[in-house]
């Protein structure tokens, strides 16, 4: 049966364990390996995942597609080619923790940035990217009145350009491609819409907006989509932009199946 559902966890709930019961009932039932995806908030996650169903389903010769959902974003953009119609070379890389550190640490000093201010553009680098930023097509800065707000701008603007030379691009820039990708290309969208039956998200009160507009598009199809999580775990929204507002509203909006029952003692 089709349909959106929420699963909400509380810690210690079972939550893993009633999400691999259900990829192992959705096979039992004919679903095709290749037609349901797995989306983990960390790659441990995933290989905790990948290892549980192997020691269950041992004479399996595939599994399902189990990955983070930058992973996912990654695999839209390199599969078929696919990053050629953003203007994406070949040999683009993904800018690692090592070498964003590198290029930020470049630009505060050439700037003279405390390293209070460098923290926190730093860190408003990926919320402005996520919301849009004016300054992500190289466009000249407007000058507006408040002086960081200048400085953060200059900051952005330098820091797009490092990672352009390099051929490089954020994690931020993994998901925002892939759905732009999907967005302005009916035959991609299509294409996958078609393989993803069903959309299963773990650990969702730490999706972002950007993440969660990539699972709806993915599931738009079939309407086959399970989140899971728990709101009062949003922990990560001090230093991450988990839209937890995002994934209230899906509760509200879908079957909504209650863990609150701690099985941890």
């Amino acid at each position: 049966k089709s349909g959106q559902m929420a699963i909400s966890a509380v810690p210690g709930a079972g939550k893993t364990t009633i999400l691999l019961a259900l990829i192992l009932k959705l096979l039992e039932n004919g679903a095709q390996p290749e037609n349901i995806f797995v989306l983990t908030y960390m790659e441990s996650a995933a290989r905790n995942f990948r290892e549980r169903i192997k020691s269950v389903r041992e004479d399996s010769a595939q599994l399902p597609n189990i990955s983070t959902i930058h992973g996912l974003a990654l695999r839209i953009l390199k599969e078929n080619g696919n990053f050629e119609r953003l203007g994406l070379s070949s040999d683009f890389e993904i800018c690692d923790d090592s070498q964003r550190t590198r290029i930020v640490k470049e630009i505060a000093s050439k700037m003279k940035l405390k390293k209070t201010e460098t923290d926190e553009f730093d860190r408003a680098v990926s919320v402005f990217k996520i919301g849009g930023g004016a300054l992500q097509n190289s466009t000249k800065i407007q000058q507006p009145a408040d002086k960081k707000v200048v400085k953060f701008l200059q900051f952005f603007e330098d820091y797009q350009t490092a990672l352009k030379s390099s051929n490089l691009i954020d994690y931020d820039d993994m998901l925002i491609s892939s759905v732009r990708l999907l967005e302005e290309n009916p035959d991609i969208l299509a294409h996958y819409q078609e393989i993803c039956h069903f959309v299963i998200e773990d650990e969702a009160q730490d999706s972002s907006a950007i993440q969660q507009k990539l699972i709806n598009l993915l599931s738009a199809k079939y309407k086959n989509l399970i989140r899971c999580g728990d709101i009062n775990q949003a922990i990560t929204t001090t230093f991450s932009n988990a839209d937890v507002e995002g994934f209230r509203k899906f509760i509200r909006t879908s079957n909504n199946v209650s863990m609150n029952c701690s099985q941890r003692c």
